[in-house]
């Protein structure tokens, strides 16, 4: 299980969207606090390998914290915003919504990223 300095943001780097989040986050990020690896590179493949079982067969991004903690979809999401330079970090208060409205939205958005 990961337990380094920096989180890992796993995207799907077979999808022009997910590959575009995933440089919108390099671009605004700090090095030190996000990792970004593609789920089908070698290394993806091989995290994916330990991915909890509640979050097997998800279609997602997924955020892995520096204490080896999973999370999915919007909860991926509104804690990677919070690790952007400003003014993206206010942007995780959208982590105060219920998850299910959050994820309807997220699951909405995903179904057009093909």
């Amino acid at each position: 299980m990961h337990m380094g300095k920096s989180s890992i943001v796993l995207f799907d780097d077979q999808c022009n969207k997910c590959s575009r989040w995933a440089e919108f986050i390099r671009r605004r990020g700090q090095v030190s606090r996000i990792t970004l690896i593609g789920q089908n590179s070698p290394d993806g493949v091989e995290i994916m390998k330990a991915i909890p079982k509640r979050l097997e067969g998800l279609d997602s991004i997924f955020l892995i914290s520096n204490t080896g903690e999973w999370y999915s979809k919007s909860a991926a999401i509104w804690r990677v915003c919070g690790k952007l330079r400003f003014p993206w970090p206010l942007a995780s208060a959208m982590a105060l919504l219920p998850w299910p409205i959050r994820d309807y939205f997220y699951d909405v958005y995903a179904r057009m990223r093909k």
